[in-house]
């Protein structure tokens, strides 16, 4: 413990017992020192990409735009606010509160999702169905009821740098009869080698009836995640949350459908996409994909960086550095 935390990764004491790297059988010997936790995930993400790209995956305004310029499938933008007039494609432009509220009252087609352009853990985000505009209030998915304010206010953070509106995506029959009716997205982690990309990690952000996005935040939020094989797109193992307070589980908590052994539809296709895609985002080396699986085919819900690689390495029991990424640090 004491050689891994002084050692190049700096693997924490709580992150030895978190991410379970004590498993003599998933990391045996010399392996635990190729773990990772939060300090070498952001060794490598700084190592691997370049800071001048990053704004083609963390600001989604670009990134929408270039998925789009480069006809790659995306969630629809029907409106952008933005204090700039920033838009995506051809979508309705808001750029004044004034304008805003307007649109909020009078131009939503419902179902919409609402979500900001620079945002993390699901912050900020709507699912609306409906609008009282005696009570200027909304309806969301779940029958909660949102104040015109309360809107507006999310809107206007600052931090967000503004909103996008979208056509909700529709899950796969398949997977919708697995997990029920929200937007769980496949996180693709695609290593761009000097032989071009490949898969490095798979795994699968499953969400919960009472959520409406598929973010785990170490188990906080009830939702799952689940380990998939990369080839197959076969599920190997489902986890509520970390050691020790975690456990593993076979079916989905809402539908009691068994997930465990279960493929996902369109692996191949999926696996494809992102492939194609990370080609065109060359100073980003190491490329967090979230796809959703559609009744459409797969799409490209957004492209990440900095993420913790702690967790896909607990959810698949294997070290997260292999010699691909080992040999791409070198070089790098």
């Amino acid at each position: 413990m004491v050689k891994l935390a002084t050692g190049s990764r700096r693997l924490g004491l709580e992150e030895y017992y978190e991410l379970e790297v004590f498993d003599d059988k998933s990391y045996p010997g010399a392996l635990k020192s190729d773990c990772v936790g939060w300090r070498a995930s952001a060794q490598i993400d700084q190592a691997l990409n370049r800071n001048y790209w990053r704004a083609t995956a963390n600001d989604k305004v670009l990134n929408y735009a270039l998925l789009q310029q480069y006809g790659l499938p995306a969630p629809e933008t029907v409106a952008t606010f933005s204090p700039e007039k920033r838009r995506v494609g051809h979508e309705r432009s808001l750029a004044t509160q004034a304008e805003l509220e307007e649109f909020l009252a009078n131009g939503l087609v419902y179902p919409v999702f609402i979500k900001p352009i620079h945002g993390s853990y699901g912050r900020g985000t709507f699912l609306l169905t409906a609008y009282d505009a005696a009570t200027r209030q909304f309806t969301d998915i779940h029958g909660h009821q949102v104040a015109m304010r309360e809107l507006v206010e999310a809107c206007m953070t600052r931090q967000y740098s503004g909103m996008l509106f979208q056509k909700p995506l529709q899950p796969h029959p398949q997977v919708r009869a697995l997990i029920g009716p929200t937007t769980s997205c496949v996180r693709v982690i695609v290593a761009v080698a000097p032989t071009g990309p490949r898969i490095h990690l798979t795994f699968w952000k499953v969400a919960r009836a009472h959520n409406i996005t598929d973010n785990f935040h170490m188990g906080a939020t009830g939702n799952l995640l689940a380990a998939i094989n990369k080839e197959t797109g076969v599920v190997e193992r489902v986890v509520t949350g970390l050691w020790p307070g975690g456990k593993e589980v076979t079916q989905h908590p809402d539908t009691q459908q068994t997930l465990l052994g279960q493929a996902l539809p369109d692996w191949q296709q999926a696996m494809d996409l992102c492939l194609s895609a990370a080609s065109h985002f060359p100073g980003l080396k190491l490329q967090h994909w979230d796809v959703a699986f559609c009744a459409e085919g797969p799409v490209l819900m957004e492209l990440n960086t900095e993420a913790d690689l702690g967790v896909p390495q607990l959810l698949g029991r294997r070290p997260f550095i292999d010699q691909t990424i080992k040999s791409m640090m070198i070089n790098a």
